[in-house]
């Protein structure tokens, strides 16, 4: 690790925000703008900028309040956000993604929730609106959220925490050790994380003002990566060290072999026409189970971003149930068998 550039001051901050950054030139500063325009006092936090390996140089769009790191090599994002909190001096460990554009009141939520006792941890969702324009930005984003609020929205805590906006008290982080930066591939080290406070006995907060707008990347993107931590999940189920998951539920699980039937058996249909009822009657029971999603884009975009999102998520579904059933098969994603996480002494 490298120490590049930072201002240190005599004073404490609170709040210790971590920022991995790879290959983030084009996100970075309006991160960087957005945690600059916070509602809190700029005294109540530090940000700690980790640039993972990045082959294009970031330096230019860091402030000279702003901490930055480098990693020689690419190490990934746990191990990012592990060395941004070994140099944290707050209390409380924001972990931001770079291509996270937060909520003006991200830093003063954090504070208010952990005042509370109890409290060493919280997470939030990103918002229905994502950063950047596009239709499956758009339907990534209000699929998102409206996965966070079904599964966190009324209950105010949460499974799990997500990296891309989580915080968490550093004298827990460090008890647990920190994330497991041996999950490489299917980008589970928040999910393994999460398994481990639970078991510590902490739960976990959940407030939408720990979040943002998030720059969603695009379809082939998010299939590649829906196939890994896919492959990656169902290896580590059948080893029972699975992780909780707000979107990988039993009706996301229904959803993704729904669409992969329903386009199996079209497919094989002009072998066998019967095959066309089951092919029909997997597209009824796949709308009838995303129906209240599709209510939600219909009134968020109109009939045709409906149309749009049902068919983005039938495509994506069937990357998912197609690498459900391959993932005995094959390499499938990095690291996939880490040993027994050790804990800190």
């Amino acid at each position: 690790m490298t120490y590049l550039s930072g201002a240190l001051t005599d004073t404490t901050p609170t709040i210790s925000v971590i920022v991995p950054a790879f290959e983030a030139a084009d996100f970075l500063p309006q991160c960087l703008t957005a945690l600059h325009a916070q509602s809190a006092a700029i005294e109540r936090f530090e940000i700690i900028v980790v640039d993972d390996g990045s082959n294009e140089s970031i330096a230019e769009f860091i402030p000279e309040s702003v901490t930055l790191l480098r990693h020689p090599q690419n190490r990934g994002a746990a191990a990012a956000r592990n060395t941004g909190a070994a140099t944290a001096r707050g209390d409380i460990l924001l972990f931001v993604d770079a291509d996270l554009v937060a909520h003006i009141d991200l830093i003063t939520a954090t504070i208010e929730l952990f005042e509370q006792e109890s409290l060493v941890a919280a997470t939030g969702c990103y918002g229905a609106k994502p950063a950047n324009e596009g239709w499956f930005a758009g339907y990534k984003a209000l699929w998102t959220w409206h996965c966070w609020q079904r599964s966190a929205g009324s209950s105010k805590r949460s499974s799990h925490l997500q990296g891309a906006m989580a915080a968490i008290s550093r004298e827990v982080f460090e008890q647990l050790g920190g994330f497991d930066e041996r999950y490489r591939g299917g980008n589970v080290e928040d999910y393994e994380l999460s398994q481990r406070l639970r078991k510590a006995g902490h739960h976990i907060a959940f407030d939408q003002r720990i979040g943002g707008r998030h720059h969603f990347p695009g379809f082939a993107t998010v299939a590649r990566n829906y196939w890994n931590r896919t492959r990656m999940w169902m290896r580590l189920k059948a080893t029972g060290r699975s992780f909780s998951s707000g979107q990988a539920g039993a009706s996301s699980a229904a959803i993704a072999l729904l669409a992969l039937c329903t386009l199996s058996c079209l497919l094989c249909s002009p072998i066998q026409p019967l095959l066309l009822v089951p092919s029909a009657l997997s597209a009824l029971f796949f709308l009838l189970l995303l129906s209240r999603f599709l209510l939600l884009a219909l009134r968020s975009n109109g009939l045709l971003f409906a149309v749009y999102c049902s068919l983005c998520h039938f495509a994506l579904g069937v990357v998912v149930g197609a690498a459900a059933l391959s993932s005995p098969l094959g390499s499938g994603s990095r690291d996939l068998q880490p040993t027994t996480h050790q804990e800190s002494a």
